[in-house]
């Protein structure tokens, strides 16, 4: 097997994780992370027999082309000792060099009692704090010649740029954590001699960016930004909630972002009779037909009328223009055919900047010297996974800084793109109605009855 070379900044980021329990290599992009992660873990696979190392994206795809092909592609001899089914390069002298993706929370599940000597977590600011530390958790070795380390790899911005902001650039830490574990590698386009080389404009288009936050972190590293994730104030301690009974008579209304080779999504909203929203369900897939989604949209409202959590008959979903617009032929538009099987769709407020910033209104919350908390009004049924990591990766239109940035899925992946929180947005803006409190009958007079409410907490 020929030499693995590295740069020289790839070289401080492999003696510092000899050093120090956690290592980031980051900040700008281009700085050669991924090359230099990759080659890295192969190496400490080659020099610690015995070794396990995890290499860990948030899809497979990312894995595919971030990693697998690219070490292939460089070490092609390395191909024979590799287990596609289990995503595993197993060498002669025991160690082993896994790929591995964590996309809604209940993958984490999959790691839970592994022994990991090396935690590789690349692009770290796509990762929410609570999976960094689960995965922490299978961090650890028990053998006496092999340390367990972590290597972090990350831009600023995303779900992530707080927590990893908070401890390797101001270096602020919280209970056990210990500041000699942990040790930052800054990286910069001008650290990766091979891109500079190959494409020497790179660094112009970083430098030609409209947005000033974003162009500062991309080429600059400037963890100093407020450019990251887009509706910061998002909360999974206030805005999931654990599924309760619904009262009956809390209204019903759905949203629909239509798709095929990209995930379809449908969301199914109730509206409380203070102007709550919750979100209770999500159906997120992609390649399925219309007569499958019909299907499922009808099962699922059916399962909730028998469950006696809503009121016989359908519900109008708010939908994307798409649905309306005509095809070859003649032949029935999206809406018709649903409206054919009794699935009604009107046409949503699309409107981007509108929709985002509404959005970024029911999400908010305020806490008064008091202690009292004022708002959120909308909330997430804890298993709408989907959607609830989706609002977490949108990120800033650098064009456009009011505007989300719009992602589309990897190969129909729901865990990649932005059409969760496009059906978000739409039911958002949907102007939901206020549900009444039912009254009842007292001879010729009629009182408030009590409201039941729900028992929930968040999760």
């Amino acid at each position: 097997m020929k030499e693995i070379p590295l740069t020289e900044k790839q070289w401080q980021f492999a003696e510092s994780i000899e050093k120090h329990s956690v290592t980031l290599y980051g900040g700008a992009k281009g700085g050669g992370k991924s090359h230099g992660l990759r080659l890295i873990m192969l190496m400490r696979r080659l020099e610690y027999p015995g070794s396990i190392g995890y290499i860990f994206r948030r899809t497979f795809p990312e894995l595919e082309s971030n990693h697998i092909s690219p070490l292939f592609e460089q070490f092609p001899e390395l191909r024979q000792y590799y287990n596609e089914g289990k995503k595993t390069l197993r060498l002669p002298n025991g160690s082993q060099l896994r790929f591995a993706y964590c996309g809604p929370k209940k993958d984490l599940m999959k790691f839970q009692g592994r022994e990991m000597h090396d935690l590789a977590i690349e692009e770290a600011g796509d990762w929410p704090h609570d999976y960094y530390d689960f995965l922490r958790t299978c961090n650890r070795s028990s053998r006496p010649h092999i340390k367990a380390r972590t290597l972090l790899t990350g831009n600023p911005g995303g779900i992530g740029h707080k927590w990893l902001k908070r401890l390797f650039v101001e270096r602020k830490y919280e209970g056990n954590e210990k500041p000699s574990d942990y040790n930052f590698i800054p990286a910069l386009v001008s650290d990766n001699p091979a891109l500079e080389k190959s494409d020497p404009d790179y660094k112009l288009r970083l430098s030609s960016l409209k947005n000033e936050l974003l162009r500062r972190a991309f080429l600059y590293g400037d963890w100093d930004i407020q450019a990251g994730q887009f509706f910061n104030e998002f909360s999974r301690d206030i805005h999931v909630v654990k599924p309760f009974k619904i009262p009956r008579h809390w209204n019903w209304f759905g949203s629909y972002d239509y798709g095929f080779n990209h995930p379809s999504a449908w969301h199914f909203w109730v509206c409380d009779e203070d102007g709550n929203v919750y979100l209770v369900n999500e159906i997120v897939r992609a390649k399925m037909r219309i007569d499958e989604q019909i299907t499922s949209v009808k099962e699922y409202l059916k399962k909730m009328t028998e469950s006696g959590e809503r009121n016989e008959g359908g519900i109008i979903f708010w939908a994307g223009h798409d649905c309306w617009a005509q095809k070859k032929g003649g032949d029935p538009t999206i809406s018709e055919d649903f409206s054919k099987h009794g699935v009604l769709l009107r046409r949503a407020n699309i409107d981007r900047k509108q929709g985002a910033s509404q959005v970024r209104m029911y999400l908010a919350h305020k806490k008064f010297d008091d202690g009292k908390k004022e708002g959120p009004r909308v909330f997430i049924f804890s298993h709408c996974e989907i959607t609830i990591d989706c609002l977490t990766r949108m990120t800033h239109n650098p064009d456009n800084v009011e505007d989300v940035l719009k992602v589309d899925a990897v190969d129909g992946d729901p865990m990649t793109g932005d059409d969760p929180y496009d059906c978000f947005r739409y039911g958002i803006m949907s102007r939901p109605t206020i549900s009444n409190i039912p009254k009842r009958d007292r001879g010729n007079s009629y009182d408030r009855e009590e409201v039941i409410r729900p028992s929930w907490r968040t999760v």
